[in-house]
């Protein structure tokens, strides 16, 4: 079964994407719409073999194309998501899925009300080295698991129109959501502005669980090291995890604390301290052999022609806007912990 798809947004990660749709196989792009007349122009240039257009209604019309991808800023996500769905597309939705818990809901109850696939591209459930993560936290090879510290640190991209959190949060809530068991119950969040006026370019967010694990996520816009890290603190092994595709890798350590650790002997000097040392050390091999994009994209087009929800459906991304909403209240009301139940 062939599909075709009109990619809706020319930008930054708009022009990651139309390579990977038009590489995937019993797949073609119809089109590319932009408002912006360079972007248009840019895809022409870069593909000339795809037609581009200004007129998102004119997609929406269109019987032949099967599925919109919409790579459009947040707050433009629920609006032109809604018009795909109400037209009987199946649709990719960049992240966030909504910058409302009630638009989100609405979204989800409307695809299942037309029957399609909502997609909501939170790539890294797709990166190999978090699905081993997960395998390994499931298995219980990392013991009782106390609490996860994310990392988005860069000095780049900085956006006008939302916040770091908004920005940032959808991948690390993603990663946390996939990876444990127990559900967030609260959420604090500080931000601070420092370039603009009314958007946040740096916080951090304490997000408790419900099996007593714990979570920090620090994200900041003025870094001077442009990384993507997830460190995970287990009773019996700890796992590092950088997430940048062009330097992905992932280290599992074993650690033993206590007199396992040498504590016999100690001198008075010492007495009050728990000995900890790391024992052992193993590199996961063969993260890096899968683009997760890549794979997205294939669990998208396979959902379509399976009849079935893919891995990153509407209701995981529905309970991602949840904590990203619970946050954003936080924020505003000055820190104060936000109690959430998803």
């Amino acid at each position: 079964m062939s599909i075709s798809v009109a990619l809706v947004g020319a930008g930054y990660w708009g022009k990651k994407l139309l390579p990977k749709f038009r590489a995937a196989p019993d797949c073609s792009v119809a089109a590319v719409c932009d408002l912006d007349a360079g972007y248009r122009e840019e895809i022409q240039k870069a593909f000339p073999g795809v037609p581009t257009t200004a007129s998102y209604d004119d997609l929406l019309k269109d019987p032949n194309i099967a599925a919109v991808v919409l790579v459009t800023p947040p707050a433009t996500h629920f609006s032109l998501g809604r018009k795909a769905l109400e037209a009987g597309k199946h649709i990719w939705i960049e992240k966030p899925l909504a910058l409302r818990l009630s638009e989100g809901k609405l979204l989800l109850e409307l695809a299942k009300t037309k029957g399609t696939v909502l997609f909501v591209d939170h790539t890294f459930l797709y990166d190999r080295a978090i699905r081993t993560a997960h395998d390994l936290i499931r298995d219980g090879e990392l013991g009782e698991i106390y609490h996860l510290f994310l990392q988005r640190l860069n000095l780049g991209r900085i956006k006008r129109d939302s916040n770091v959190w908004w920005n940032s949060a959808p991948h690390d809530v993603s990663i946390l959501l996939y990876l444990l068991q127990g559900r967030p119950v609260s959420v604090t969040l500080q931000g601070y502005r420092y370039l603009q006026a009314d958007v946040e370019d740096l916080n951090m967010a304490a997000i408790e669980m419900s099996d007593g694990a714990s979570a920090f996520i620090y994200h900041n816009w003025l870094y001077p090291e442009n990384t993507a890290k997830l460190t995970v603190i287990g009773s019996k092994k700890l796992l590092t995890y950088e997430g940048k595709f062009d330097k992905r890798a992932a280290t599992l350590y074993e650690y033993v604390t206590g007199e396992q650790a040498g504590a016999r002997g100690v001198s008075q000097e010492l007495a009050n301290t728990i000995p900890s040392k790391i024992v052992a050390e193993r590199r996961l091999e063969g993260i890096a052999s899968e683009e997760p994009l890549a794979v997205a994209v294939g669990d998208f087009l396979d959902s379509i022609r399976e009849r079935r929800a893919p891995l990153s459906d509407g209701n995981f991304a529905l309970n991602v806007v949840a904590v990203l909403e619970a946050g954003e209240q936080s924020l505003r009301s000055g820190g104060k912990k936000i109690p959430l139940k998803i």
